[in-house]
């Protein structure tokens, strides 16, 4: 047992030493041999856990969205919460991870973009990406919907448009260099206040 944990303790370690690496020299930059360097290993050893690259990146990007899933459901499993202070706290920690994030979301844009060159489907790898957390917005959506909470819409419509806006936290970050996600928290803060039952 205690290999296992030190097997996923050390996997973490080079997960989080990549992204750091990949934030600041940016994916292209970024080599193996410069993972291990960081990682105070040999190139032997990295690939004990990771074939390439490319698979450290995408682990690492696992990685932080499982990190924020975990965040979420903190809030969701909170029993003082009804579910408008539940949707509002969820939504304001998803665009604050947006903004400590933006480093990740400088890298990720142009490494999405090539790949999208190459014909890669990269709407089909964000969606996986996304689908859980996508899925929490809805859980507690139908949550306040069965309570009387919050009105009758349509779950799938809701969460399109708290994603939409979610998304355009991120082009703004990433393409814009804007930090000032003000006015994306009042947008959603206003799908909230659309939703709830008053």
């Amino acid at each position: 047992m205690a290999v296992v944990v030190e097997h996923d303790k050390r996997k973490r370690e080079i997960l989080e030493k990549s992204m750091e690496l990949f934030c600041r020299d940016g994916y292209e930059d970024v080599t193996f041999q410069k993972i291990a360097n960081a990682c105070g290993i040999t190139r032997t050893t990295l690939y004990i856990y990771f074939k390439n690259k490319n698979e450290i990146f995408n682990f690492s990007i696992k990685q932080a969205s499982s990190d924020l899933e975990v965040k979420f459901m903190e809030v969701i499993k909170n029993p003082s919460y009804t579910s408008e202070e539940c949707l509002r706290r969820v939504l304001e920690l998803a665009v604050d991870v947006c903004c400590a994030n933006k480093n990740l979301f400088n890298v990720l844009v142009p490494y999405l973009s090539g790949l999208k060159q190459t014909g890669v489907n990269v709407k089909e790898i964000v969606r996986r990406r996304t689908i859980r957390i996508n899925h929490l917005y809805a859980l507690i959506i139908i949550r306040g919907q069965k309570e009387g909470e919050f009105k009758k819409f349509g779950v799938k419509e809701i969460t399109d448009i708290i994603f939409s806006l979610l998304e355009d936290a991120v082009f703004k970050i990433a393409i814009l260099h804007n930090d000032d996600l003000q006015p994306v928290k009042a947008s959603l803060n206003q799908v909230v206040d659309m939703l709830v039952n008053r």
